[in-house]
């Protein structure tokens, strides 16, 4: 009898679930709709489940959460435009701007800048371009410069027909002294910075006044100007002195 009933289960047709019937067969389909943007919504509509049951399968079947896997937004929307991005740098585009054009949190923004290196060391070279940009120009305007001046002159002829002419003026724009003066004393204040430091050793100072005190305790005599005062006293005649113990 048991032998019968061993062989009955053996033969008895495997129950499917809904996983098996909607999504193991379509496994390899859901990666692609992810990439193609497709949202947890349309992926169930599509899989013909309810959105929590989808949610219910991704905790228990490791291979359909793999397959629900995002890309995360560095890998679609920072990654691919490192080189935007620096363009963007050397254009004087601030960071808040550059967050705008990727489409990304502030806080997403900082956490891959922690998180992947290449981003970090573009931020940190960006940082020095505006500087770089304007030692340039104060030097520029501390040591003089020529430059091209563009005119757009209208005239009118005869007939009152009117022409346009460009004309290119080359100019010189002689230094600047308050630029020269600024540029010295940031990079070699120590010839051009008009303030002076006076280092005072108060400690050494301290101590010579100590030891001076120490002398003059120790010394024999201690030499002091002085006038000796000769106290007089003048009694007037008839005056008597009253007795104290009769008062």
């Amino acid at each position: 009898m048991s032998k019968n009933n061993d062989k009955s289960k053996r033969n008895k047709p495997k129950i499917l679930t809904k996983y098996d019937q909607f999504v193991v067969p379509r496994l390899k389909d859901i990666p692609i709709w992810v990439r193609e943007g497709a949202t947890d919504e349309e992926i169930a509509k599509r899989l013909n489940i309810h959105i929590w049951t989808l949610g219910d399968y991704r905790r228990k079947h490791p291979k359909f959460a793999e397959a629900l896997e995002r890309p995360s937004k560095w890998e679609t929307h920072v990654y691919p435009r490192l080189a935007e991005i620096q363009q963007w740098f050397e254009e004087g585009v601030n960071a808040e701007d550059i967050i705008r054009k990727l489409d990304i949190g502030k806080t997403t923004w900082y956490e891959y800048i922690d998180k992947h290196p290449m981003l970090a060391e573009l931020v940190k070279w960006s940082r020095s371009i505006p500087i770089s940009h304007v030692e340039n120009s104060l030097l520029k305007a501390a040591t003089g410069y020529e430059y091209e001046e563009i005119r757009t002159i209208v005239e009118e002829d005869k007939n009152g027909k009117k022409k346009t002419r460009i004309e290119k003026v080359k100019r010189y724009q002689p230094p600047n002294p308050t630029a020269m003066i600024f540029y010295l004393k940031n990079r070699a204040p120590n010839e051009w910075n008009d303030r002076r430091e006076l280092v005072v050793n108060t400690k050494a100072l301290e101590q010579e006044r100590k030891q001076l005190f120490l002398d003059m305790i120790e010394a024999d005599v201690v030499d002091a100007d002085y006038e000796a005062i000769e106290e007089t006293v003048e009694i007037e005649e008839g005056y008597i002195k009253p007795d104290d113990s009769q008062s």
